[in-house]
């Protein structure tokens, strides 16, 4: 049972209209440190075994945004300096509680040279939750900046502020829940394999293997181990780096706020370690398939780096990802064949990924469309709206099927033809809205890749 304790009815009541889990007990505290404890006190006498206390805060300086939820890593009182440790990972705040109202300027240039935020309830609660030696997550939105103008400012920004605290809320309740349930949590490994999101690599492989398969004159079984060893590599290394560069994004976005990095569960050194072994298991694998394959390696790490960076300053950052997943298939095909003489078949493969991922990732990112707006990142739904994204998504989806239907002209075959139309039905279905974003993005369009690969496997090999 997790308890969730806000200090107010206009707080609460985005979050209330939800409906909440079952496994989840709702405590209006009231405004106040006092009220605060005693709210906290009954929910650990309810049996309780994490509490989360989301609520509005003000900043204490400029480097906090208005309308942004943050996590806190430690919390004082004005009395009380030895701080309650409540979080641990990337970009936390430090969170100061007080008694009144602060409308004081000079206290908040006094407290700004030490704390991030201020509320009236945070202590009380992590303070119940050290004593009883349950988990604490305090999330604080920012609505005001503890000035003059500060009752004006909590009046009008309160309703849409409550609304983002609802969700962040929502996710930290899925992660304590799943963190509980979940035992292999804890495990080393499992972080790992969260963190790099190998089960992804579904994405790429059935295409890599197509490639294989129409480069590859004679069936070498090392060469095909090989190239699943530098395909993991890759994915581990552009992986970790991506959650290392975005730490600070994820951070801030409650859908991805729990991240292994965001939350402490990994370190950034933690984090390098494994991009860097990534990276070994990569270049030593080329290094064995050949002297081109080597000699040409360092070529698509150029877009496994920088595709992180594009949705800082670009609304066409989706198809950066694609050209990721679009040269894999490429290298395999120049590894095997090792030659630069290009096929037309291997040509279409890879113009098919390409457009096959960038439309998916458009659909994917539809979930962070309000995010990014607010934090000025770019994306196509931030830039053109849910519609209009979806319909640059549909015709990208479009072309990598008109692409597909070249490789089965030229490589014909019924069963080939059968995946043909498999792929169309799973493109059809990442536009049906009664479909969650997720299930569109993971399997739908997994469905939608490995079909399209398996019309040139099944060409070629049948």
């Amino acid at each position: 049972m997790i308890g969730i304790i806000f200090a107010t009815n206009e707080e609460a009541a985005p979050f209330l209209a939800t409906k909440p889990p079952s496994n989840v007990l709702v405590e209006i505290s009231g405004i106040g440190l006092e009220s605060a404890r005693l709210s906290s006190e009954r929910l650990v006498q309810k049996g309780v075994k994490a509490i989360v206390n989301p609520g509005i805060c003000a900043g204490l300086h400029n480097r906090v945004k208005r309308g942004s939820v943050y996590r806190v890593a430690s919390v004082v009182t004005e009395e009380l300096k030895a701080a309650v440790n409540v979080g641990l990972g990337v970009g936390l705040k430090k969170l100061i509680s007080v008694e009144k109202p602060l409308h004081d300027i000079e206290k908040r240039k006094k407290f700004a040279k030490d704390y991030d935020l201020l509320d009236m309830e945070g202590y009380a609660v992590a303070r119940v939750c050290e004593k009883n030696n349950i988990p604490c997550l305090l999330l604080k939105a920012v609505t005001d900046f503890g000035d003059k103008f500060a009752k004006h400012d909590i009046k009008k920004y309160i309703q849409p502020t409550s609304e983002t605290l609802a969700d962040a809320t929502l996710y930290a309740i899925e992660g304590l829940t799943k963190s509980k349930k979940d035992n292999l949590d804890n495990s080393f490994l499992k972080k790992i394999l969260s963190f790099t999101k190998i089960e992804h690599t579904i994405f790429s492989l059935p295409l890599i293997f197509a490639g294989v398969v129409l480069g590859s004159k004679v069936f070498i079984l090392s060469n095909i181990l090989l190239i699943c060893l530098a395909t993991v590599g890759a994915r581990i290394f552009g992986m970790s780096l991506n959650r290392i560069f975005d730490r600070f994004i994820d951070q801030k976005n409650p859908r991805t706020s729990m991240r292994e990095i965001p939350s402490g569960k990994l370190s950034i050194k933690q984090g390098y370690s494994i991009s860097i072994c990534g990276l070994i298991l990569y270049l030593v694998s080329c290094y064995v398939l050949g002297d081109l394959a080597f000699k040409l390696c360092l070529l698509p790490l150029i877009p496994l780096i920088f595709y992180s960076f594009l949705k800082r300053f670009t609304f066409l950052c989706h198809y950066g990802i694609g050209l990721v997943l679009g040269i894999a298939p490429l290298c395999a095909y120049i590894a095997v064949s090792n030659s630069l003489n290009l096929s037309s078949n291997i040509i279409f493969l890879s113009l098919f990924a390409f457009f096959w991922m960038s439309g998916f990732d458009i659909i994917y990112s539809l979930s962070d469309e309000s995010f990014d707006k607010k934090n000025n990142l770019h994306s196509l739904p931030s830039f053109l709206g849910n519609k209009n994204a979806q319909f640059v998504a549909a015709i990208s989806h479009i072309i990598a099927f008109i692409f597909l239907v070249l490789l089965w002209v030229i490589n014909g075959g019924i069963l080939s033809f059968i995946c043909l139309l498999l792929s169309a039905i799973s493109f059809s279905l990442a536009y049906k809205q009664s479909i969650p974003l997720n299930v569109r993005f993971f399997p739908i369009s997994a469905i939608a890749g490995i079909s399209g690969s398996l019309v040139v496997l099944l060409g070629e090999l049948l």
